[in-house]
């Protein structure tokens, strides 16, 4: 008789078992915050002209008249090439050459003349580099909306020719509030070189290539999420009464 209710007992658990576990699961969704996404990758600086303003500057001992910028170099990746990207388009790179006195801890910073806004909520970033096989470090500079400056490593430039450099976004950096209008773009702010203390610094050039970033520009749509994007123009001191 009781080996009869244990039977019973399993065949109903069996059958109510994914019931169970899809409503944990959905718990489990709901309460991390789950909500849709459209990842897209976008081209936030190809440098096939100089239209936001680049300028580059050394630390302390550099030489004149280095570090300096050359724009309009023909030399893409191959990689970049193809139907996707015709020969008439998006064919020109950007590269900065520099020496330093001596060598140790030196740095080469290339920034825009205002910081790049990059759409929707980021979550990796990537640039294509041409190294010469030097020992240096590359990193990209981002600002949040608090003001705060956070350095990504996108690696060493210990290789020859082009290569794809990228880091992922941490999660730590905030990029939304959960006030109205939730969304908090970062900006790029710039590309710092440091120099190994053992490596020559007496004369280096490095090329860029497409600025990219794989971005979440999903918007969630609410009964009026217009006024979220307009409220700064509405308050500010500028509009009229």
């Amino acid at each position: 008789m009781k080996l009869r209710y244990f039977t019973i007992y399993i065949f109903v658990l069996l059958i109510l078992s994914p019931v169970f576990l899809d409503a944990q699961s959905y718990n489990q969704m709901r309460e991390s915050g789950f909500k849709m996404e459209h990842i897209e990758s976008l081209i936030i600086e190809d440098f096939e002209t100089n239209d936001k303003g680049w300028n580059v500057s050394g630390s302390r001992f550099k030489t004149d008249p280095f570090p300096m910028l050359k724009f309009g170099i023909e030399g893409r990746p191959v990689a970049l090439e193809g139907s996707a990207f015709p020969q008439d388009e998006n064919k020109y790179i950007f590269g900065v050459r520099s020496s330093f006195s001596r060598k140790g801890y030196n740095r080469v910073w290339l920034y825009p003349e205002e910081e790049i806004v990059i759409p929707g909520r980021v979550k990796k970033l990537d640039v294509w580099v041409w190294g010469a096989n030097y020992y240096y470090i590359l990193e990209a500079h981002v600002r949040d909306y608090r003001g705060i400056v956070h350095k990504l490593p996108l690696g060493s430039l210990h290789f020859m020719g082009w290569k794809n450099l990228s880091a992922n976004i941490p999660t730590s950096i905030p990029q939304n509030v959960r006030y109205l209008p939730m969304e908090k773009p970062l900006t790029f702010v710039r590309f710092e070189i440091w120099t190994e203390p053992t490596e020559r610094v007496d004369d280096f050039i490095v090329y860029f290539d497409h600025l990219k970033v794989l971005s979440d520009i999903y918007m969630e749509r609410y009964d009026g999420d217009l006024l979220a994007d307009r409220s700064r123009d509405i308050w500010s001191t500028d509009s009229e009464n």
